[in-house]
C-alpha cells in the first residue's frame, strides 16, 4: 500500500488556530521592527548616516551644511532616519514569518515563484531608490536652487530636504517593482504578452506620463525615470514571452495524455 505524503501540519489549522499564529507572526515582526529601530537609531547617531543621506544637496550648499528651525528638529530627522534603517535591519526577519504564515497555503508551483518575486521586489526597489538618491535628486536640487537670484538666498531645512528625498526615493523604488507586477500577471495567465505588444505605445504614453508626475520638473529626471522603466517594460515582455513559451510547451504532453484517455 503506497504510503501517502501527510499534510503540513499548519495546512489543517482551523480558523482560530490560523488567526492566532498570524497573531505570533505579527507580534515577531513588531519585535523585530522595534529592535531593529533601536538598533538603527544607534548606527544613524554613531555613524553619520544623517551625514551620507546629505550627499545629493551638500556640494550646492554654501558651507556644505543644512539648517534647522527648531531645537528638537534634529534629534525628530535621527529618530525617523534610525527607523527607516531599522526597518531595513529587520526586513529578512519580517519576510522570514510572512513567508513562514503564507507558505502553507501555496501550491507548490506558487511557492516556486514567491520566493523568486519576493527576492525581485527588493532588488527592484533598492535600484530604483538608488537610481532616485545617487542620480536624480542631484539634477533636481540643482534645476530647483537654478531659479535662486543674488536676492534670494537658499536656506534649506533638515526637515524639508529629508522630506523631499524621502518621496522621490520611495516613487522610484515603487515605480520599479511595475515589471515584477507584469511578470506575476503575465505567469498566472491574467495579462498575455500579446496585449502588451499590441498596447506597447499606450504603455509608453502612460509610463512618460507617470514619469513627468512622480520626477522633479525638469526633463532629465523625466527621463531618468522614463528610460530605465521602459526598458524593463521590454525585459518584462520577453520574459512574460518565454513562460507563454514553457506553459505552451508544458501543456502539449498533458493534453496529448488527456486525448488519449478520452479516445480510450
Amino acid at each position: 500500500m503506497p504510503i501517502l505524503p501527510r499534510p503540513h501540519p499548519e495546512a489543517t489549522m482551523s480558523f482560530i488556530e490560523h488567526l492566532e499564529e498570524l497573531r505570533r507572526r505579527i507580534l515577531w515582526s513588531l519585535g523585530a521592527l522595534v529592535l531593529g529601530a533601536c538598533v538603527g537609531f544607534w548606527v544613524t547617531t554613531q555613524y553619520d548616516v544623517i551625514g551620507f543621506l546629505t550627499l545629493p544637496v551638500r556640494p550646492l550648499l554654501e558651507d556644505g551644511r543644512l539648517t534647522y528651525l527648531h531645537p528638537t528638529e534634529p534629534f525628530m530627522v535621527s529618530i525617523k532616519v534610525g527607523i527607516f534603517v531599522g526597518a531595513l535591519i529587520a526586513l529578512p526577519i519580517v519576510f522570514y514569518h510572512f513567508w513562514r504564515f503564507v507558505a502553507p497555503g501555496l501550491m507548490e508551483n506558487e511557492k516556486r515563484i514567491f520566493v523568486p518575486a519576493l527576492a525581485s521586489s527588493v532588488l527592484l526597489f533598492l535600484g530604483g531608490a538608488a537610481l532616485a538618491f545617487f542620480v536624480v535628486m542631484p539634477f533636481g536640487l540643482r534645476f530647483f536652487l537654478g531659479f535662486a537670484t543674488e536676492s534670494l538666498q537658499p536656506m534649506i531645512t533638515i526637515g524639508d530636504y529629508f522630506s523631499f528625498a524621502m518621496q522621490v526615493t520611495l516613487m522610484f523604488g515603487l515605480v520599479f517593482e511595475t515589471p515584477l507586477v507584469i511578470l506575476v500577471l503575465v505567469w498566472l495567465g491574467i495579462l498575455p504578452t500579446r496585449l502588451l505588444r499590441k498596447y506597447r505605445r499606450h504603455a509608453i504614453a502612460v509610463m512618460a506620463i507617470i514619469s513627468a508626475v512622480l520626477t522633479p520638473a525638469d526633463v532629465v529626471s523625466m527621463l531618468l525615470m522614463l528610460v530605465p522603466l521602459y526598458l524593463l517594460f521590454e525585459i518584462s515582455v520577453v520574459l512574460g514571452m518565454a513562460i507563454e513559451r514553457r506553459r505552451e510547451r508544458n501543456a502539449g504532453p498533458v493534453a496529448e495524455v488527456l486525448g488519449g484517455g478520452a479516445d480510450a
